[in-house]
Formats: C-alpha cells, sequence, structure tokens
C-alpha cells in the first residue's frame, strides 16, 4: 500500500512540476506576443494597415494562450 501511494504521489508531483512548466510556457509566450503587438499597434497607429491586421492577428493569439491554446 505504501509503494502504491509513493507511485501516486510521484505522479502527481510530476504532473504538477509538467503543469506550472506550460504555464510558465504560456506566459511567457504572452509577453513576447505583447511585446509585439505594442510595436505593431505603434504601426497601425502611424498609417500601416497592414500592422493593424497583423495587430489583431497578434491579439486573437494572445487570446489563444490564454484560454490554454
Amino acid at each position: 500500500m505504501s509503494k502504491t501511494a509513493d507511485v501516486l504521489t510521484t505522479s502527481q508531483s510530476e504532473s504538477d512540476e509538467k503543469r506550472g512548466r506550460d504555464m510558465r510556457k504560456r506566459e511567457e509566450n504572452i509577453g513576447k506576443l505583447s511585446r509585439q503587438l505594442k510595436k505593431t499597434q505603434e504601426r497601425c497607429a502611424d498609417g500601416d494597415r497592414d500592422a493593424c491586421e497583423k495587430a489583431k492577428d497578434i491579439r486573437d493569439q494572445i487570446e489563444d494562450e490564454r484560454g490554454g491554446g
């Protein structure tokens, strides 16, 4: 019985670690996309229509990441 508990605990611990890594990676991606979005929005504000479309795409990517995408 004790061995089973150890195996389950290890599996839970590993699962928690993986979830933490995934969350950190997602947050890093959101940060990167947010920086790209800021630069793209500035170009959009200066009249770059392509940048306006790209900004929309980046916002969609950020939403996908926040949704667990």
